[in-house]
Parts: structure tokens; sequence; C-alpha cells
């Protein structure tokens, strides 16, 4: 054995082992590589029902798995369907169990209770089928927990957990395995929950579902290097039985294409596409992004209405600034930043507010209080908008109208956001990101109420000079 390297094993079969060459080079492959140890898992085929060895059936989709796994520890594997690369994880998730961890602890987190228990289940049959001599014993094993024991000190553990935002994790894992992210029930109070949790590696492996929900956010941050996530994209055509001529069938299969792009997705962008059910039609997003004038500063003469969602630490808050001297209004001004802290996102308000002449109006509920509370901007220029069920219906149906009559403008290419947030807008909304939506909702709503509080204000200071007079 390797000095350098620890490999427990069951006391009943370390005498044999440590006098075997060939199985002490077996072990020593196997903790130093996942992809060595791939050649001795087991897995049920799904199709066939028979038991397959993954180092004698490994796909090019799983060859890739292996590839970025060994580049970073924490990786967002965005996938197409049918791909193996919840088998591979599985595979991933004992490995760390058997070799890679001591006292390892790992979590499989899916969104339903027996998605959860079948991942567990996977990770289980593939640790009984390692070479006997290669298992460590058993302890704990129920539905949602499995234990190994690799010594006194040494006790390994995978559990299993239905993820929604009510999920409680009450350790820190070596491992976590979030499976089909994208379709939990909220996936933002999803991770809120559980990132807490990931004290080693984490992998996150989903297919696409939009491209406002949060997973799809979560993926564009990756890219830019903001989540600390190494973002992988595996292609529909990442296995070996199908090529062009099999992709092109397969879409034909299905009424749109976008689900079709996003079930075999060949780009991220695919992958991300939109699944119908929206609630602004692709027309009223084309005709408000048509002939915008795009951002501009405040010029003489012109009136503004400016409306902010506030987002808590680690949500986005965002502000859109308006000009609506006309009957034509246009989007000059966009903000968005994510975990603002309170000072910040108040006086970069009342900057703003300064700027722009007009109504500041800002939602109020929950998050929006705090900053409320302490803005410094002159009475009556500002107000508060309260979110109810009602006052959030009557708010997008009035941004809806806007759109159909196209009275509101805003640049697409200049602010993608914006615009992938309204085309992938649908109700309910709890799963996917829209504070831009309800702030553009927001403002529009208040367009009028801006003009007639600057010409009211005009007027009154022209009383109030010719009074001194």
């Amino acid at each position: 054995m390797a000095p350098d390297i620890h490999i427990p094993l069951a006391a009943k079969y370390a005498a044999d082992v440590t006098s075997d060459p060939a199985k002490m080079a077996i072990l020593v492959e196997s903790a130093k590589s996942f992809r060595g140890f791939v050649k001795h898992w087991y897995f049920l085929d799904q199709n066939t029902g028979a038991v397959r060895s993954l180092g004698d059936v490994i796909w090019e989709s799983q060859e890739m798995f292996c590839d970025a796994a060994s580049r970073a520890k924490w990786v967002y594997f965005l996938k197409a369907r049918k791909l193996g690369e919840t088998t591979i994880e599985c595979a991933y998730d004992g490995w760390c169990m058997r070799f890679r961890d001591q006292n390892a602890r790992v979590h499989l987190f899916s969104r339903r209770d027996d998605a959860a228990m079948e991942l567990l289940t996977a990770v289980k049959f593939g640790l009984r089928r390692l070479p006997v001599w290669m298992r460590l014993p058993e302890g704990k094993d129920t539905t949602h927990e499995f234990e190994l024991m690799a010594g006194e000190d040494d006790r390994r553990l995978a559990k299993a957990y239905p993820a929604n935002e009510e999920t409680a994790v009450e350790a820190t894992c070596t491992h976590g395995h979030v499976d089909e992210w994208a379709r939990m029930r909220n996936p933002r109070k999803v991770w809120q929950a559980i990132e807490p949790s990931m004290a080693g590696s984490c992998h996150i492996v989903t297919t696409g579902l939009g491209p406002t929900n949060y997973s799809s956010e979560f993926w564009r941050r990756s890219e830019s290097g903001e989540t600390g996530f190494l973002p992988f994209f595996v292609d529909a055509l990442r296995r070996p039985d199908r090529d062009a001529a099999w992709l092109e069938q397969k879409r034909r299969s299905f009424p749109r294409i976008s689900d079709a792009k996003q079930e075999y997705p060949m780009t991220p962008e695919d992958a991300m596409a939109g699944d119908g059910g929206y609630y602004f039609e692709d027309a009223e997003i084309d005709a408000a992004t048509a002939e915008s004038t795009g951002k501009s500063g405040p010029k003489p003469g012109r009136v503004y209405v400016k409306s902010w969602d506030i987002g808590r630490t680690r949500d986005a808050t965002v502000g859109t600034i308006i000009d609506v001297t006309d009957a034509l209004m246009d989007v000059v001004r966009y903000e968005r930043h994510i975990g603002m802290p309170f000072p910040h996102q108040q006086k970069l308000i009342e900057e703003i507010d300064a700027l722009y002449p007009g109504l500041t109006v800002i939602e109020s509920n929950a998050a929006g209080q705090a900053v409320v509370e302490n803005l410094e901007i002159p009475e009556g220029e500002v107000e508060l908008f309260i979110t109810s069920a009602s006052s959030k219906a009557r708010i997008l149906a009035l941004l809806k109208g806007s759109f159909q009559k196209e009275l509101l403008k805003f640049d697409g290419a200049q602010w993608p956001q914006m615009e992938t947030e309204m085309r992938g807008y649908k109700i309910p909304d709890g799963d996917i990101v829209q504070d831009t939506v309800m702030a553009l909702a927001i403002g529009n709503a208040h367009a009028s109420q801006s003009r007639v509080g600057v010409v009211r204000k005009k007027l009154l200071g022209r009383v109030g000079r010719v009074a001194q007079l």
C-alpha cells in the first residue's frame, strides 16, 4: 500500500488483501481515482433489468462527468435526459463513502421522498456489489440512512432527503448530491436551506426548466464565476446510441420546439428554454423591445417613475426607472444587485431619486419595510406599494395591457435579464425569478401618478413665487 494512503478494510479480509499485490493495486487505484473505482461499480440497468458493471459500459456523458469531477469539488451538471449522469453520480456518492472521506457524510437530495430513497437504494446496491474483500461492514440501514463501519472512530453515512423549502439538514456533509434541482418546488428556497450544510464537495445534476427558474439564474451566475460552481453542460448526443438523425426524429415528436430543446438540448440555452404557459406573449415582448431608446441619464423637462423590488440578503434588489413624460414610456435605467446590504440599497435609491424627477415607489412588504424606514427622500416623493394577491394581479394586468398597446418599451439587448424574466414569467411564480417583472409592473402602475405629481409640484412652486412677489 502506498505510504500516504490509508484504506480501511474489513477485519476478516485484511490479511488476505494486504498479502495480495493485485488486490492492493486495485485498492490504491480506487482510492486515488474515482475513474479507477468506477471499474468495480455495479448498477441495475433500468432498461434491461440486468446488473451491469458501469466500467464496462461507460458512456461519453459519464466520461465527461469523471473529468469534471476530477477538476472541481463543486460542479453544476446541466444535462439532457437519459445520459446516465444520475447513475454515475450515485457511484460518486459511493466512492466518497468507501474511499474518499474519513467519517464521510453524504447527503442525497431529490424533489420527492421516494425519489431520494431511490438514490440511496442505488448507492447501497453498488456498495454491496463491490468485490467482497473491498466492502466494509454495514451499520445502520433504513430507507433513509445507510452506514458503513470503517473503524471505531470512522463511521460513514449516506442520508436521503426530500428537498423542499422546509428541508431541515441537521449536520454538514462531506459531499452533497442535488438531483433534478430545477424540478424541485422552489429551487431558490431549497438551495438556501441546504447550502449551509455543504462543507465538502457538491454536485448539482439536473435538466433545465425554463429561463426564469432559479436554477437557470444560478447557471448563468456560475458561468460568470459568482457561485463557486464549475458549470458543466452535457448535450443530448453524448451516448453511443444517439446521433443527429435520432435527435431530429425525437424533436419532431414534441408539440412545441421549446419542449424538445429543453428535454434534449444541444446548448445550455436549449436546456433553459421555455416550456409554454407564459403570462406575456412573445409578440408582446417583441414589440416592447423594438425601437427602445435604451439607457439614458435624466433630461431636462422629463418626468420619471422609479420603482423598486427590495431583496433580502441573498435575493436580487431590482429598480426600474421609466420615462413617463409621454404616453409612450421607455425604461431608461435598470438596476439589479444580489446581496446588497440595506444601507447600500437606501443610498442607491436616494441617489436615483435625486437624479430623476418623479415619484419613487417601493414594494414595502418584508425586506422593503426595513429599507423604507430610513430613506431620506422628501415627503410626497415616495410611495409604498403593498403586495397582496389582488394588488399583484392588478399591476400585472396593467403591465400586460401596456405591452399589448405598445405603450412601454425596454432595451432587451442592453438588459437581457429583463427580457428573460418577462418572456419566462408565469403564474404561479413561486419557483421562478421574477423580481424585475414586479419592479417594472409597480412602476408602470404608477406612471400617471408620477406625471401628475411632478406637474402639480411645478404649479405649486410657481404659485409660491408669485405670492412672494
